[in-house]
């Protein structure tokens, strides 16, 4: 019979060598995954990218990735044409890089809203006008 260091050390030794197994098993489970996403062509490799017949370009609308020009009309203006065209197969409305900075629009179905590297759509707080003003304060 070993000795019980021995014995010990074998024990040990079975849960290093299970540790390991199941360490490797996880990182190959992983990294397969990881590898199946990337393979799928996106833009942000999460969902897969819906390829539509009919593509539009918000500048095609006004838009402006300046930072600085409100751009809710061009957005607007832009679902709007692909809310009643309704193309077969859908629309891309395409966002070139830049910032656009935009208050509240709505999405439609059939659509894919795709953002070029480096195009961001910044939120502005929706502009209280002296019209809602009065409408609060005299009535």
């Amino acid at each position: 019979m070993a000795p019980p260091l021995l014995r010990a050390n074998s024990a040990i030794k079975a849960k290093m060598l299970l540790s390991l197994f199941l360490t490797l098993t996880i990182l190959l489970f992983f990294s397969s995954s990881v590898s199946a996403i990337s393979s799928t062509p996106t833009c942000s490799s999460i969902v897969p990218f819906i390829d539509r017949t009919d593509r539009i370009s918000i500048t095609d609308y006004g838009g402006v990735g300046d930072g600085r020009t409100l751009n809710t009309k061009a957005f607007r203006e832009a679902v709007y044409r692909i809310e009643h065209l309704r193309r077969p197969g859908g629309t891309v409305l395409f966002v070139p890089p830049g910032v656009y900075l935009t208050e509240s629009f709505n999405l439609t179905s059939h659509m894919t809203l795709y953002l070029a590297a480096g195009a961001v759509i910044k939120a502005q707080q929706v502009r209280l006008t002296l019209h809602v003003l009065n409408f609060f304060f005299l009535n």
